[in-house]
C-alpha cells in the first residue's frame, strides 16, 4: 500500500472513530467527517439537546379585530412546528350575555383552531369572560379557567387575570363559578409541588404589574415565585413592551389581529406571534411578524417611554381669550424635550375658511430636558362667536434619537381659539321632563369640533344646547336634530342614539387636563366626573359601563322625542360639584356628543362640540364654564 495512501486511510479511521465515540457520548453530536485537515463547519454539538423544544405563543385576536388576520396566522405557526401553542386570551369580542351569540363566536374561534397541527392551550382575557353568563360558557367548553401542566420538567402556570379584577371594574373580580382566593391558594400549592421545575412560564392576560398601583394579589404572586426561574407573558393592552421585575423578564405582547394602529416595532404595535425557545439557559423569545423576525426587545420599556415622550411633546397652552367674538389673537404651545437627544419640531398649520395663520412659524429645537414655547398669530376671515369656531389643525413633525435610531413621527393637533364661556343662574323653576319650551340655547353645534371624529353632515346630525343652575342642581339642556333615529331597549347606551354629556368639577390642574379613555377608567378619573348617557329607550345594560352606576344614578334626566330628532333635560346636583371642587362650585368643564346611527347603515358618527377631551387631538381646558 502506498504510504499516502496508508496515512490517509488511517487518518480517516481515526476520525470516524472520534465522531463515533463523541456520537455515543453525546447524544446531540453531529456525525459528519472529512479527510482533510481543515473542516467545513465549526462544531459538531448541534443545539439540540433533549430537554430543549419550542413552543408558540398567540396574543389578543379581539378589541376591534381585524378579520382574517388570526386566521392567516394558524398555517404560518404550523410551519413553526412548535411542541404546542398557548394564548394569552382574548379570543372573541364577547361582552355579552346573548348565549346565542357567544356560541356563535366560539364557534367560529374553535374553526381557526382545529386548523393547528398541534395542542392549543387557551387562557382567559376580559372579552372572553366579562360575566357570569361569559363564565359559565368557558366552563362548559373548556374547564377550569385556571391551571397547570408540566412539560420537560418546565412547568406552566396559566391564570385568570379576570379574578384578580375585571378590567371593567377592577375592584371586582369577575362572577362565576371560581373565586380569587382559590385561585391564589391553587397558585401557591402548584408552586410549592413543582419547587423543581428547571424553569416556570406564567400566562395571564392583564400585564397586572404594569399600573401605579400594582394589585396586592399580583404582588403575592410574585412572592410565591420567589426566587425560581421563570418568565412572565401576557397581552391586553395590543402594545408590545419587555420589562423586568425581580431579575426576571415580563413580556407583553402586541396583537394577532387585535385593535392597534399598526405603527411598528418602535412603538411595539404590530401583529406578531412569540416563538420561545426553551434550552436548559432558560427561554429564548423571537417575535415572528407576519413580515419579518424580531427579539424579544425590539420595544422595551424604556424605548416605549421615549416614544411616548416623543408624541406628547407638543401641548396647548392653558389659555383664554376675552370677549364673545373672535376676530384675531394668538395662541401658544408648548414642546417639552423629556428625551436624552435633541428635539426638533416643525409646525405645518392648516389653515381653514375662517382661522388663517398670519406668518408661517420656524422650526423650534428642543434641548434634552427642556421647554420651548411656540405661538402662532391668528386672524379670522369674519368675526365669529368662539363655540361657532372650526377647529383648524397642526401636523408637527417631530424628530429625534431613541438610543442610536433616528424617529420622525407626526403628531396632529387642533389650533381652536378658546374662551371661559357663562354659566347664568336660571330665572324660574327647571322641570326635568325632556320639554324644551323654558330654555333659550345659545350654543349651535353643526360642525365636527374634533378633528379625529368623521366629519358629519348637519343634515344627518346637529344639537343645540344651554346650561342653567339654581341654588340645587346644574341643568343641560340639549335639542338634537337627527333625521334618522335608532333607538331600542334590545340595544345598550353605545350602540344607539344618544347623548353622552360630561361635568368635570374638580380643581385644576385635574379639571383642564386630559388623558386618553382608557387610562380615565383605569385611574378612576371619569368616575369622578358626573357622566351620563342618554338614549331614548331604556338601553340595554352593558356591564363595561357597571363603574358609573352610581355617579349616573344620580343624575335626574329625561329625554323626549320630537318632529325632528329629540330633546334631552339633565341635572347635576350642586352638592356633587362642590364636593368634588372642594368648596362651592365656580368652575366647571362640560363636554357633549351626539351618537349618530342611521337605519340601514353600518357604524355611526360621534358630533363633538368641543375636541374629544378623551380622544387623540384634546386642547386643555376646552369647554371651560363659569359660574356668574
Amino acid at each position: 500500500m502506498n504510504l499516502k495512501i496508508a496515512s490517509a486511510v488511517r487518518g480517516m479511521l481515526a476520525l470516524c472513530v472520534t465522531v463515533a465515540v463523541a456520537a455515543e457520548t453525546m447524544p446531540n453530536a453531529i456525525d459528519a467527517h472529512t479527510s482533510e485537515a481543515a473542516k467545513p463547519w465549526t462544531g459538531l454539538n448541534a443545539n439540540d439537546a433533549p430537554e430543549d423544544f419550542s413552543f408558540v405563543v398567540v396574543t389578543d385576536r379581539t378589541g376591534g379585530h381585524r378579520p382574517g388576520v388570526f386566521r392567516s396566522a394558524i398555517p404560518k405557526v404550523n410551519l413553526l412546528e412548535p411542541a404546542f401553542v398557548i394564548s394569552v386570551g382574548d379570543l372573541i369580542e364577547g361582552y355579552t350575555e346573548d348565549q346565542v351569540r357567544l356560541d356563535s363566536e366560539w364557534d367560529e374561534f374553535e374553526g381557526f383552531i382545529d386548523q393547528l397541527d398541534v395542542p392549543f392551550f387557551y387562557a382567559p382575557g376580559n372579552h372572553d369572560m366579562s360575566n357570569e353568563v361569559m363564565s359559565e360558557t368557558w366552563r362548559t367548553r373548556f374547564g377550569p379557567s385556571y391551571y397547570h401542566f408540566m412539560y420537560k420538567d418546565v412547568l406552566f402556570l396559566v391564570l385568570n387575570s379576570e379574578l384578580f379584577g375585571m378590567v371593567g371594574n377592577p375592584l371586582v373580580p369577575v362572577p362565576g363559578p371560581w373565586q380569587q382566593d382559590e385561585q391564589l391558594q391553587f397558585i401557591e400549592h402548584v408552586l410549592g409541588d413543582h419547587g423543581d421545575a428547571r424553569w416556570t412560564i406564567v400566562v395571564t392576560h392583564q400585564p397586572l404589574w404594569d399600573q401605579a398601583d400594582i394589585d396586592e394579589d399580583w404582588l403575592a404572586v410574585e412572592a410565591l415565585l420567589g426566587e425560581r426561574d421563570y418568565t412572565v407573558f401576557a397581552g391586553h393592552t395590543h402594545r408590545y413592551k419587555k420589562s423586568v421585575r425581580h431579575d426576571r423578564k415580563y413580556i407583553t405582547l402586541a396583537t394577532t389581529g387585535g385593535g392597534s394602529r399598526l405603527r411598528g416595532p418602535m412603538y411595539g404595535e404590530f401583529d406578531h406571534v412569540a416563538l420561545v425557545h426553551m434550552s436548559s439557559d432558560g427561554p429564548t423569545i423571537a417575535n415572528l411578524m407576519l413580515e419579518g423576525i424580531h427579539p424579544d426587545d425590539v420595544a422595551t420599556d424604556t424605548s416605549q417611554l421615549a416614544i411616548q415622550q416623543i408624541a406628547a411633546a407638543v401641548q396647548a397652552e392653558p389659555e383664554f381669550h376675552q370677549g364673545k367674538q373672535f376676530e384675531s389673537g394668538a395662541v401658544s404651545y408648548r414642546i417639552t424635550n423629556a428625551g436624552e437627544a435633541p428635539l426638533r419640531a416643525t409646525a405645518n398649520v392648516m389653515s381653514n375658511e375662517i382661522l388663517q395663520l398670519v406668518e408661517e412659524p420656524a422650526a423650534v429645537v428642543v434641548a434634552p430636558g427642556k421647554q420651548e414655547r411656540l405661538t402662532l398669530n391668528l386672524t379670522a376671515t369674519r368675526k365669529l362667536a368662539f363655540e361657532e369656531l372650526p377647529p383648524a389643525r397642526i401636523t408637527w413633525s417631530l424628530a429625534s434619537r431613541v438610543g442610536n435610531e433616528a424617529v420622525v413621527m407626526e403628531v396632529e393637533t387642533p389650533l381652536l381659539p378658546q374662551r371661559r364661556f357663562q354659566v347664568n343662574r336660571v330665572p324660574g323653576e327647571i322641570s326635568i321632563d325632556g320639554d324644551l319650551s323654558e330654555w333659550n340655547l345659545p350654543y349651535s353645534v353643526r360642525r365636527q369640533g374634533d378633528i379625529k371624529s368623521p366629519q358629519t353632515d348637519p343634515g344627518d346630525i346637529s344639537f343645540s344646547f344651554g346650561l342653567g343652575y339654581d341654588a340645587e342642581h346644574l341643568y343641560l339642556a340639549v335639542e338634537v336634530v337627527d333625521d334618522s333615529i335608532v333607538a331600542s331597549s334590545e340595544r345598550t347606551a353605545l350602540e344607539q342614539d344618544g347623548l353622552v354629556i360630561t361635568v368635570d368639577a374638580r380643581p385644576d390642574p385635574d379639571r383642564s387636563a386630559n388623558e386618553p379613555l382608557e387610562t380615565a377608567v383605569e385611574t378612576g378619573n371619569l368616575a369622578r366626573m358626573a357622566v351620563e348617557l342618554i338614549t331614548l329607550e331604556p338601553e340595554k345594560p352593558a356591564e363595561i359601563l357597571d363603574f358609573l352606576d352610581e355617579v349616573r344614578a344620580a343624575l335626574p334626566n329625561a329625554v323626549r322625542r320630537t318632529a325632528t330628532g329629540y330633546g334631552v333635560e339633565m341635572a347635576v346636583p350642586v352638592a356633587m360639584l362642590n364636593q368634588r371642587q372642594g368648596r362651592d362650585w365656580e368652575v366647571i368643564r362640560v363636554g357633549i356628543y351626539a351618537n349618530d346611527f342611521d337605519e340601514g347603515e353600518r357604524g355611526f358618527k360621534a358630533l363633538h362640540w368641543q375636541p374629544d377631551r378623551f380622544g387623540a387631538a384634546p386642547i386643555v381646558g376646552s369647554g371651560t364654564f363659569v359660574r356668574q
